[in-house]
């Protein structure tokens, strides 16, 4: 059970990083990311979700067998394949999370944007770096040459989940990204919308038809 709760705990960390990317791609603009925020949340959750299952399966199968004194080789090979699974979903939001950053740099932030995108960047980073010691940890089977010496699991897991959670608790994307209380919206000619209050500017994705460019309304 132990070894089941510390390899599926990430997960959910991981969660959080598709949260702050969403937000993230609607204050800096819709342009910034080829998926909708929603998208990212959807898709990536939903892998999650399914990788958080099959490595429960074959953590508990796994445990079954070697309180039973049996063979724990089909249960360890199934919670591989679900760290592997997650590690392949999160190659893929790393070369999103990549594409976004590569588009962001050249476009407008506001306020302390750029602090919250090098945490969730670094958060991410490490979270990946333990996906991948835990990979080949299992791949090594119980009595390995990793999971049979502490300092890499020190080093490569509890160091590295550390680090993915402190660093949003020194930048806190709930504080430092922008609140935006909508007076107005403006439609500009370049067919985005600009929602304005007295103090942020945040840009999303245009609604309406072309008709309806350059209106301005109250909401």
């Amino acid at each position: 059970m132990q070894i089941t709760t510390l390899i599926i705990a990430p997960v959910f960390f991981s969660a959080a990083a598709y949260i702050t990317l969403g937000a993230l791609i609607r204050i800096v603009g819709r342009s910034s990311s080829i998926l909708s925020p929603r998208m990212y949340v959807i898709i990536f959750s939903t892998a999650d979700v399914v990788s958080l299952v099959i490595q429960a399966i074959g953590g508990g199968s796994a445990s079954v067998a070697s309180n039973r004194g049996t063979n724990t080789k089909p249960g360890t090979n199934t919670m591989v394949a679900g760290i592997l699974f997650q590690l392949a979903t999160m190659v893929v939001f790393v070369g999103f999370m990549l594409d976004f950053l590569r588009r962001a740099i050249r476009m407008e932030k506001p306020g302390n944007t750029n602090r919250v995108i090098m945490a969730m960047s670094l958060s991410i980073l490490t979270i990946f770096i333990r996906s991948i010691y835990r990979s080949i940890e299992l791949l090594q089977g119980w009595k390995g040459y990793l999971i049979t010496h502490e300092r890499y699991f020190v080093a490569l897991d509890a160091a590295m989940m550390v680090i993915a959670c402190g660093v949003y608790n020194v930048v806190d994307p709930a504080v430092l990204l922008p609140k935006v209380h909508v007076k107005d919206v403006v439609v500009d000619e370049d067919d985005e919308v600009r929602v304005v209050n007295d103090e942020e500017v945040e840009v999303k994705s245009s609604v309406g038809d072309d008709s309806e460019s350059n209106e301005r309304r109250d909401v």
